[in-house]
């Protein structure tokens, strides 16, 4: 017991290690500009994105699949694949961010082009050392390494914007108090939301006429309750992927049309909810292999209640993956346009990222992690 203990203790020390430095190289600006742009500013977001992408060519694409079934060997070559893609990916975005944070190239006509090039190389290579800190939290840290960097990072941000929101409300003495205590209120009831919507599953009970013999899907574990089980499916099951992709479709490629470069605005929020919508009914249907679930489920004995094997049991879990969609999509929809409508209720907007979105989700879910992480050593 006491070997696990410190075991455990040490991994902690690890990883709260591995994000101080990640946190003193945030501080580390882009060279030969008189700027504060960081070269880990991209953080860790073109690898998630790298990630997803790998994810979906391994559903869509027979040829990826067979690579990613083929053992050690093949997780090898999906992971040099990701690598690849989160190279692509950052030469893409770094161009794009440092336009929209640098006014400094306007000054540097003669050289704009190898500050471009230099700002890029180091941007990328920001990218990349920070997946590897992820990477030694996988191996040697507790938790998610992706997602406790990705929290670092929040967190930091969510000192100073909840100081200068309180110290911007107590200004207005009573009014103002009153205003930040319900901002707060509803802060706090929005997470509640977020746990809920996260943990939330749509359970499946199925019966058994034989015994099972080896229940194999890529979903979650199938419960035990006496005589009966259940396949779980979450409802927002694709997670943070389709606000991440819907976030970078609209920076990458509408950046420059006036309408839809106000993240805030109408237009944007309407593109914006209609890609969270095409995107999670693309992942839910790719991620959830209903007729390998059903094959699986006949082969062993197993059925749906009322529902007759094979080709019955296909077309309702098709209808239940449908539902799951609909709902899922707009939960996630909500969730990414709170920060707006935050915003024009006169939310400050600093602290209106807090209030949904990408921010509120990897916060919660992160933390959610990390509890079920500690609760598995303690047991």
């Amino acid at each position: 017991m006491n070997i696990k203990k410190r075991d455990f203790i040490s991994k902690i020390y690890y990883t709260l290690f591995i994000i101080i430095i990640y946190r003193l190289g945030y501080f580390i600006p882009l060279p030969f500009l008189n700027n504060r742009v960081s070269i880990l500013s991209l953080g860790i977001m073109p690898y998630i994105s790298a990630s997803i992408l790998t994810q979906l060519m391994c559903y869509m694409f027979p040829f990826f699949y067979k690579i990613q079934q083929d053992g050690e060997i093949g997780i090898k070559k999906i992971n040099n694949i990701t690598k690849v893609l989160t190279i692509l990916i950052s030469l893409i975005q770094a161009p794009v961010y440092i336009n929209m944070t640098l006014s400094e190239f306007s000054y540097f006509l003669n050289c704009k082009n190898i500050l471009m090039i230099t700002s890029i190389i180091c941007i990328t290579t920001g990218t990349f050392f920070t997946m590897w800190l992820g990477e030694k939290i996988n191996a040697k840290g507790i938790g998610n390494g992706n997602s406790l960097i990705i929290m670092s990072g929040i967190l930091s941000r969510f000192i100073y914007s909840i100081i200068d929101e309180i110290l911007n409300r107590i200004k207005n003495q009573l009014l103002g108090i009153t205003i930040l205590l319900f901002e707060l209120f509803i802060w706090l009831l929005i997470i509640g939301i977020s746990i809920i919507i996260i943990n939330f599953v749509k359970k499946i009970h199925i019966q058994y006429v034989n015994k099972l013999k080896n229940y194999s899907s890529n979903l979650e574990e199938v419960y035990l309750r006496n005589e009966i089980k259940f396949i779980p499916l979450k409802v927002v099951y694709p997670g943070i992927m389709p606000i991440i992709f819907s976030q970078g479709i609209l920076i990458t490629i509408f950046k420059k049309i006036n309408n839809i470069n106000n993240i805030y605005g109408i237009w944007y929020n309407l593109l914006y909810s209609i890609l969270i919508i095409i995107i999670t009914f693309f992942s839910t249907f790719f991620s959830i292999p209903v007729k390998k679930i059903s094959d699986d489920l006949k082969i062993n004995g197993v059925y749906i209640p009322n529902i007759k094997p094979g080709k019955d049991t296909c077309f309702f879990l098709k209808k239940i993956v449908s539902q799951i969609y609909f709902v899922g999509s707009l939960l996630l929809v909500i969730i990414a346009l709170l920060p707006s409508i935050f915003i024009s209720l006169g939310g400050d907007k600093n602290f209106s990222f807090f209030f949904g979105g990408t921010t509120i989700i990897i916060m919660v879910g992160g933390l959610l992690d990390i509890k079920y992480t500690i609760n598995s050593y303690i047991l």
